[in-house]
């Protein structure tokens, strides 16, 4: 008896298989199943279905363990290890689900997994449209990508694009880093994700924070477009736009930029920055500026390109400033053209036509190198052509003249004494007690002289090997004997902060519309190389 049920339960699935193609061949078809029992719901006929039963679409298939088919409205409702397969491409699988034919729209529940060839899909509820290739996941999901796991409150997925779409909580954990956003697309084929909201990139060796971009989860290279960080242990980077390759430590940044070294407390700034991390080397220009701040004193840098260059081996640090170099400090300003600051002995080395300034005494030389301690100056050498001209309270030109000098100066970063060393010349004013008047003037030649200051004034000279000393009075004085040859006051050249400190004046460059030939604006910009 059992076995002329089931011939005729076969005969009828045939027959009304052959019937529906017959009809349409668009309409659910139910092609197996162990069982059919007719039932009427609401005045409407439905088909129980014990199975395992299986249905099909054109290429869509649904496996379930039992089901109700409404033939007039085409729609299933399956439960117990639904699983739908789409083609060879995609496979859904849940608990229990439903299915209609018309507008070919499957909502899974309970233990949901989508499988394609490229990732895993997890969550409790699932919607599929197989119309336009999209699903969608309400409440919480975990994606497996390769190496990375996402995870989000909501998200969509467009299977033929490979594009998701992730809301809420989104995190992608990688065995090399771990990124939290509120909302990105992933592009699962090129494993790029993109994002317009605050993200967050954290790695072994640091962390990138950024409001807009891309970041490529393969290659750790990101693109960012809006004013973005990237943090390093020792280092911090900043940009409007800021390029960055993770794996390589190359980094670029545009506009306003701001790159921070923390152990020295030294924050470049300028309009264009390029980094490499495995270098130890960064590099800064366009109005550029250097802020190297200890206690309560700024010292204040600028130049055409400002190069910070690691020693990684050594554990030191220097910074190379090129072209049109000023700096500012509270004690000390000058310029010259090109300059090396040494962090690790806190040395700064100025070249070419360097020009210093004490309180109201000025330096030249060939090359001067000033020593720092405390982040005051402690010692300044003058190599060749060392000249020093200080001006009295009457406005009166003392000056110093030798071969190499070394000047020290106090606690408050005063000039108290200088040793002259091979071919000193000096011209000193003589004042009465009250500094009102001047009583003579003293021009001494010899080998070597040790001349020692009080309150910016020459207080005591002292002349070693033969000095050739002339003392003239008042009224004898002439020109030019009250100028030692090389003598050049260049006080109109002494830098101000505002001159050296100029990134308040920058006005920054903003992309402008460009207008086509319909008349309509569009925005274009070039993409930078690392």
């Amino acid at each position: 008896m059992k076995i002329v049920n089931r011939v005729f339960l076969f005969i009828l699935l045939l027959l009304v298989s052959i019937h529906g193609y017959a009809q349409d061949k668009d309409k659910v078809q139910l092609e197996e199943a162990a069982e059919l029992i007719g039932e009427v719901r609401n005045g409407k006929e439905v088909r129980k279905i014990i199975g395992p039963a299986r249905f099909r679409q054109n290429a869509t298939l649904l496996y379930c363990d039992s089901a109700y088919l409404h033939q007039a409205t085409d729609f299933i409702e399956a439960f117990g290890n639904v699983k739908i397969v789409e083609g060879d491409s995609v496979t859904v699988t849940g608990n229990n689900g439903t299915y209609d034919g018309r507008t070919r729209m499957a909502r899974m529940y309970g233990n949901v997994v989508l499988t394609d060839r490229q990732m895993t899909l997890n969550t409790e509820q699932l919607d599929y449209n197989m119309e336009t290739s999209s699903a969608f996941y309400p409440d919480n999901g975990t994606i497996v990508d390769g190496e990375n796991t996402l995870t989000s409150r909501q998200g969509y997925y467009d299977t033929k694009t490979k594009i998701f779409t992730f809301k809420e909580n989104v995190k992608i954990v990688n065995p090399k880093y771990v990124l939290t956003s509120e909302s990105i697309t992933y592009h699962s084929s090129t494993k790029v994700a993109y994002f317009t909201t605050l993200t967050r990139i954290e790695g072994e060796n640091g962390t990138l924070v950024a409001r807009q971009g891309q970041y490529n989860t393969e290659t750790s290279v990101s693109n960012f477009t809006s004013r973005s960080t990237v943090e390093y242990t020792k280092y911090t980077l900043t940009g409007d736009i800021l390029n960055y390759d993770k794996a390589n430590e190359i980094g670029y940044a545009e506009g306003n930029v701001v790159l921070v070294a923390k152990e020295d407390s030294t924050v470049i700034e300028g309009d264009i920055g390029r980094y490499f991390g495995r270098q130890g080397t960064s590099r800064v220009y366009g109005n550029a500026v250097a802020k190297n701040i200890v206690g309560s004193d700024t010292l204040y840098l600028t130049a055409d390109t400002l190069l910070s260059v690691e020693d990684k081996v050594k554990g030191t640090r220097r910074m190379f400033a090129y072209n049109h170099v000023k700096i500012f400090k509270s004690d000390l300003q000058g310029k010259c053209d090109s300059l090396i600051y040494n962090y690790s002995d806190s040395t700064i080395y100025f070249y070419r036509d360097p020009v210093l300034w004490n309180e109201r005494s000025q330096l030249t030389a060939d090359t001067i190198n000033i020593q720092l301690a405390n982040n005051k100056i402690d010692r300044m050498y003058l190599r060749t052509n060392s000249f020093v001209i200080s001006q009295d309270t009457l406005l009166q030109y003392n000056q110093v003249k030798g071969r190499q000098m070394t000047a020290f100066f106090n606690a408050k970063s005063q000039m108290e004494r200088v040793n002259v060393n091979g071919n000193a010349e000096n011209i000193t004013f003589v004042l009465n007690d009250a500094n009102t008047q001047m009583r003579g003037m003293n021009k001494v030649e010899c080998s070597n002289m040790i001349i020692r200051m009080a309150d910016a004034k020459v207080n005591q000279v002292s002349f070693l090997n033969k000095p050739d000393a002339l003392f003239i009075p008042p009224h004898e004085i002439e020109e030019p004997a009250t100028r030692l040859k090389g003598f050049k006051w260049r006080i109109k050249e002494k830098p101000a902060k505002a001159d050296v400190d100029i990134r308040g004046k920058v006005v920054q460059k903003s992309v402008k519309p460009v207008v086509t030939e319909k008349g309509k604006k569009k925005v274009v910009t070039a993409k930078r190389s690392l």
